[in-house]
């Protein structure tokens, strides 16, 4: 089980990462971050302490997952991050707010049933690798395995927009 943890580890730390570098490679990325937390966020706490809250917890769980000691807590905080996105979507939803979110950079698909789903395997995902962590020893290939599945889902989960849209019918 644990390179299961390994593999989880992996794909939490890379996806947590792509999604805060997406925010923070520019203005105009965060700026657009900004206008999607607004619609997204309720009144309080001000937008800008949302923001700024979202991406360093987002940072602090690329950094949780990494370290030995405190992979627990990394997986705990991407939980209780990933719930927060979760209420906020469906808020959303029942809202009728049907505006692209910024989860992974820019988008051009209006959330749907689909982000909230994305977000409840993810869930899922840190809640297997908090229950199967154990300190990884052991065969080094099937370590580095764990981590290319990991960091290979991981990349399907932050381009899944795109890749739902490549392979959609045109109307």
């Amino acid at each position: 089980m644990e390179y299961v943890a390994l593999g989880c580890r992996s794909l939490v730390a890379l996806l947590f990462l792509v999604s805060a570098a997406s925010k923070l490679r520019g203005r105009s990325a965060y700026a657009d971050f900004l206008a999607a937390t607004r619609r997204l966020a309720p009144p309080w706490p001000p937008v800008r302490v949302a923001a700024a809250t979202v991406v360093a917890a987002e940072l602090a769980i690329v950094v949780l997952v990494a370290v030995p000691g405190t992979v627990q807590a990394g997986f705990a905080l991407a939980m209780g991050l990933l719930a927060a996105f979760t209420c906020a979507i469906a808020a959303a939803l029942r809202r009728a707010e049907r505006a692209p979110c910024a989860c992974f950079g820019a988008s051009d698909r209006p959330l749907g049933h689909g982000h909230v789903a994305r977000n409840l395997i993810l869930m899922a995902v840190s809640a297997l690798g908090l229950l199967t962590y154990a300190p990884v020893t052991g065969d080094v290939a099937a370590m580095l395995t764990a981590v290319a599945a990991g960091a290979v889902a991981a990349i399907v989960v932050a381009l899944g927009d795109d890749l739902i849209d490549l392979f959609s019918p045109t109307a």
